[in-house]
């Protein structure tokens, strides 16, 4: 389990870098929009590309806020229970958000049956299944980081996550 850790951590850094990036991306995007209006140019790829790169974001830090325990959560009846059922709980969360995912990931294969050959708006050369493939991947590892989150609690009785509010 401790190689599998090591790896899980090694993705995650990997994922904060193009989350990074692609905030960085999504500045200079909106920024060259914003410069290129207020001079009388109108550029439409740069607002279809700062929101694709956003979902590429949302998705790419939902993997990270998994590994890391830090999803919105509303946790003022969980933190008043034992810690035996809070870990049960916590277990069947976690595989709960692993089996939404494989929901996701069905609609998704649909989606990029029907989406095949169709391309952006502004730019012809991008085609929508670059964005569903990077949908994919993030649902693909959010499934893998929420079961090795439940297996943490499960099998290695991972210390639980102290309450958001705090």
């Amino acid at each position: 389990m401790n190689v599998v850790l090591k790896i899980r951590d090694f993705i995650e850094k990997i994922l904060l870098g193009l989350s990074m990036a692609l905030m960085c991306l999504i500045a200079i995007l909106i920024g060259m929009q914003i410069v290129f209006r207020s001079i009388g140019i109108g550029i439409d790829w740069t607002e279809e590309f700062a929101r694709f790169s956003f979902v590429c974001v949302s998705f790419l830090g939902s993997v990270v806020a998994i590994t890391r325990n830090k999803h919105i959560v509303i946790d003022f009846l969980v933190v008043k229970l034992p810690n035996i059922v809070r870990r049960w709980l916590l277990v069947m969360i976690h595989f709960c958000i692993a089996g939404f995912m494989v929901v996701c990931i069905y609609g998704l294969t649909i989606i990029m049956k029907a989406a095949k050959g169709v391309t952006s708006l502004s730019v012809s050369w991008f085609q929508m299944n670059y964005l569903y493939t990077v949908v994919f991947g993030g649902c693909i590892l959010m499934i893998i980081a929420s079961v090795i989150r439940a297996l943490e609690y499960a099998i290695l009785n991972k210390e639980l996550p102290p309450p958001q509010g705090t």
